[in-house]
């Protein structure tokens, strides 16, 4: 009988044992206090453009070299991520239609013949695509002009206003002071301090109407679709929309938080989302799509696609 018992003992300690260390955590709560969270962290919109000159400057500061719009047409050796060599030259000095090696131009360039650079590309000077090119990924120090048809593998990392006048695939990232759209261009996430597809006058602050404006106060969160339509009343929604489905918002319609869908996004004719000034996102698991004047202040990504025709 006693050996029974104590089977029955050892049974119920051994179911018990993998419950223990939760027991022990709720009767002496160990860790009670909350994770802590920097909330000031946030993702660096241009990382890969700032890792680039960062790896080419410390390169040339080996040479003895400090200046990179100083040097005279030159293909120099350096140590990237491997040693390798870097053409630094004019636009007069491109002869090859398909260049293999990583390429600078120390001065503003105009692009007025049909390039491929299967590797970085990079321009101390304003640039000004004039002819079809293609590029691993394009840096460049003042204004970018795409005024013909590019596209770019990886990364665009613009110092100044990146304007698209032509078809544009941008690859998975760019960062720029400020972007136009003015030709259909995709990408996968880009962040400026503005972008948008057209001049025209949208709704915000200094163009709202007096009258018959629809105020959405606080924000929003949908199992589902959500459709905000703002052809008839201008509407504003003063916070933020979360929906589990398909986002879709066209007119005169101004968000001033972030968009997130666990699925698609279109934005037409005439959206505005966030405040000049602050960071707002719009954020989707699938396609953003991108139809007529649109203007946002901060960030666009999507695990897909996004698409702007203006």
């Amino acid at each position: 009988m006693s050996e029974v018992f104590l089977l029955i003992i050892a049974f119920i300690f051994l179911l018990l044992l993998p419950f223990l260390p939760s027991i022990l955590e709720l009767i002496f709560k160990r860790d009670k206090e909350p994770i802590a969270i920097d909330q000031q962290r946030t993702k660096e919109p241009d990382y890969f453009g700032k890792s680039f000159i960062k790896l080419l400057t410390t390169a040339l500061k080996d040479l003895n070299i400090q200046e990179i719009e100083k040097l005279k047409p030159v293909y120099l050796k350096l140590k990237l991520n491997r040693e390798e060599w870097v053409g630094f030259l004019n636009d007069e000095g491109l002869i090859e239609s398909v260049v293999d090696t990583p390429v600078v131009f120390t001065e503003d360039t105009a692009l007025l013949q049909n390039h491929i650079f299967k590797r970085e590309l990079a321009v101390f000077g304003n640039a000004v695509f004039l002819n079809t090119c293609a590029a691993r990924s394009l840096y460049v120090k003042g204004d970018c002009f795409i005024e013909a048809p590019v596209r770019i593998v990886r990364w665009v990392h613009v110092e100044g206003n990146l304007i698209t006048k032509s078809k544009a695939d941008l690859g998975v990232s760019v960062y720029a002071l400020e972007v136009k759209i003015r030709n259909r261009t995709t990408f996968k996430r880009a962040y400026a301090k503005k972008i948008d597809t057209s001049d025209e006058p949208l709704l915000d602050k200094k163009n709202m109407p007096e009258e018959r404006t629809i105020n959405i106060k606080g924000s929003l969160g949908v199992k589902g679709g959500i459709t905000i339509g703002g052809k008839e009343r201008p509407v504003v929604v003063n916070g933020d929309l979360f929906s589990d489905g398909d986002v879709q918002i066209e007119g005169n319609v101004w968000v001033k938080g972030n968009v997130f869908s666990q699925s698609s996004i279109t934005l037409k004719n005439g959206v505005v989302i966030g405040l000049e000034g602050k960071v707002k996102s719009v954020v989707a698991r699938g396609k953003i799509f991108i139809k007529g004047p649109f203007r946002i202040y901060g960030y666009l990504h999507s695990e897909k696609l996004v698409e702007a025709r203006p």
